[in-house]
């Protein structure tokens, strides 16, 4: 999600919700990369999962990152996630 996009997030949240309540998804981790965190107005993590409503979410493996496509920041984070999650099945 581009997280310096304030105005759309509530159509976000609603469209991330209503996917997660897909019966074929049960069970899928879910990754949120909160894009463009190398911009002053872009949202912190903190706030994605707040405004995301993340923490309502107990039936998968949640986890959000702050992410910087153009600059690469967080990215290796973001890939040990990933990595880590495959190891695991």
């Amino acid at each position: 999600m581009d997280s310096s996009d304030i105005g759309n997030l509530d159509i976000s949240k609603v469209q991330l919700h209503a996917l997660l309540s897909n019966t074929t998804l049960e069970n899928i981790p879910l990754l949120v990369l909160g894009n463009k965190c190398d911009l002053v107005e872009s949202l912190t993590v903190q706030q994605v999962i707040e405004r995301l409503d993340l923490n309502s979410i107990k039936d998968r493996l949640v986890a959000c990152y702050s992410i910087s496509c153009k600059n690469g920041d967080n990215i290796d984070n973001v890939l040990k996630w990933l990595t880590d999650i495959k190891s695991r099945k």
